[in-house]
Formats: structure tokens, C-alpha cells, sequence
């Protein structure tokens, strides 16, 4: 008999979430306090593609909104392994981790496609227009002057996409330690990438630790995040074929594109929305549909 079948959480995944939580929690009170409150405030820093942004951290001449930001990110890792105990290894899924899902995954779309399409300046120092946002106008780069945003941005899509995973593994019986920690780590990645702003296409000396950092927990979170639900699709298309496999290859696909997409055209948040939005719209299908279930009994 499997955990999952047991319904019992397995200690290490809280043991997991507890030192990833812990270092964080060391990384952010004993070393980027002084980075983000001290190197980001100068006129150097705030300075991406020869623009000055009045503020990349949201925090200057509000330096008490730092402990606020370390208590609710820390709090926000925590919750992950909430996430496992009542979604994962519930005993059932009841309304609550239903609606929860649900509205997450809703939310989550919705959001990063407004996000996606907010006001950021373009290499002339202007309001980049829909074509410039297309190019080269990044998630990241957005978030240089909506800072607040771009940390909700990263909080939400990474627990919305993991507790919807989770709820999928649940609804279908499924399990995967190797997806459950890629996912773990994939979720964790994104709280690196939006405490360290982007350093936008001038600079990409991966030697400095702003920009190396920023590039490896978006990369880190794309891949691994991605990951639990390729897994998933794989092994239900592998045994069940029809449409899990069909969504497979389509969502593998998604993937392919967006990848070629960032090689000749440019990365742009617009770009970086396809396998987010076919990641959401997937999960709902799986979730909250009967499209993949044939006898409902089963379920």
C-alpha cells in the first residue's frame, strides 16, 4: 500500500519545506538585508538598459516594510506543506481544498496575464507598446516598476500551480516523490528571482550574484514546476493513452514552442505566459471537469 493510499504525509516532505524555509529565512535576514535595503537603493542599480526606476524593491523611505516582506514569504513557504497535508494526503477532497483550488487557479490566470500587460518602459525610456511587450518587455522587467506585483506575481503562481497539482495527483490517485519534490523546489526557486530585480539586457555577466541569482530561481521554477504535471500526463498517457496522452504531446508541445519562441523572437511576459496560462487551463480541465474521467465511479 502507497503513502498516498494511507493518506499519511511522509515526514521527509515536511522535513524538505522546513530546511528550504530555514535557509531562506538565513538568506534573506542575515544577507539581503543590507543588499536590498543599502546596493538597490543606488542610483547604479535602479539603473536597467540606461532607464532609472525611482524604486526596484518598493521599499525605499519604507524600510519597515522589509521584515513585513521576510514574515509573509516565510509564512507563504510554510504554507506549502500545508498544501501536501490537506490537498495531497487528505483523507477527501472536501469544498474547502476544492474552492481553494479553484479559485486559485482562476486567480492565478487571471492575474499573470493583467501582470503581463502592464505599463513598463522600453529601450527609449517610453511606455513600451504591445509590439515591444511581445519582444522583450519580461515578467521580471515589469516588475521593476511594479516591485509589489512581481512579488505577488511569483507567491501566487507558484501556490496556485503546486496546490493544483496537488489536488490532480489526489483526484486521480496518483503519486510521484520524484514530482513532489521537483515541484517543491521548482515553487521555492521563484522566492530567488523576485527578492533579486532584473538586471534587464545590458548586463549578463552571470559572475554578479544579482543577475545569476535571478536567472537560476526563474529557470529553476519554470522547469520544475512544469515537471510534477509532465510526470503526471506521462504516466496516465503511457497506461490510459487517449486524451492524457493527447495532452501530453500537446502540453510537451506548448513547451517546444515557448522554448523556440525565446530563441528567435525574444523573452517577453507575454511569451512566458503560454505554458503558465496551458498550465492553469490544463489543471482546471483535470481538476474540475470530467474530460479525463471516464466512469465517474472511479473518481
Amino acid at each position: 500500500m502507497s503513502e498516498l493510499e494511507k493518506r499519511q504525509m511522509p515526514k521527509a516532505y515536511a522535513v524538505l519545506w522546513g530546511v528550504i524555509t530555514a535557509a531562506y529565512a538565513i538568506w534573506m535576514i542575515f544577507f539581503m538585508k543590507d543588499i536590498v535595503l543599502v546596493r538597490y537603493e543606488t542610483v547604479k542599480e535602479r539603473t536597467v538598459d540606461g532607464y532609472l526606476y525611482d524604486d526596484i524593491t518598493g521599499m525605499i523611505g519604507r524600510h519597515w516594510l522589509y521584515p513585513v516582506w521576510v514574515i509573509i514569504s516565510v509564512a507563504a513557504l510554510l504554507l506549502f506543506i500545508v498544501y501536501l497535508k490537506k490537498i495531497l494526503y487528505a483523507d477527501s477532497l472536501g469544498n474547502f481544498a476544492k474552492w481553494f483550488c479553484l479559485v486559485g487557479c482562476v486567480a492565478g490566470c487571471i492575474f499573470i496575464i493583467v501582470y503581463g500587460l502592464l505599463d513598463a518602459p522600453n529601450k527609449q525610456g517610453e511606455i513600451a507598446d504591445f509590439s515591444d511587450k511581445v519582444k522583450y518587455i519580461t515578467a521580471s522587467m515589469i516588475g521593476l516598476m511594479w516591485p509589489w506585483l512581481f512579488r505577488v506575481w511569483g507567491v501566487l503562481a507558484s501556490a496556485t500551480v503546486f496546490a493544483n497539482t496537488m489536488y490532480c495527483y489526489r483526484k486521480y490517485n496518483f503519486n510521484s516523490r520524484v514530482g513532489i519534490i521537483l515541484g517543491s523546489i521548482g515553487s521555492a526557486a521563484i522566492f530567488l528571482t523576485i527578492n533579486c530585480p532584473s538586471m534587464g539586457d545590458d548586463d549578463k555577466d552571470f559572475s554578479i550574484p544579482r543577475c545569476s541569482v535571478h536567472w537560476a530561481g526563474a529557470l529553476i521554477f519554470a522547469v520544475c514546476c512544469a515537471a510534477p504535471l509532465i510526470i503526471f500526463l506521462f504516466s496516465k498517457g503511457r497506461k490510459e493513452k487517449g486524451r492524457f496522452l493527447a495532452a501530453f504531446i500537446i502540453f510537451v508541445a506548448l513547451l517546444l514552442v515557448m522554448a523556440v519562441l525565446l530563441v528567435t523572437v525574444g523573452k517577453s511576459a507575454i511569451i512566458e505566459n503560454i505554458p503558465m496560462v496551458a498550465a492553469y487551463v490544463l489543471l482546471y480541465t483535470l481538476n474540475f471537469t470530467d474530460f479525463y474521467v471516464k466512469d465517474k465511479k472511479s473518481e
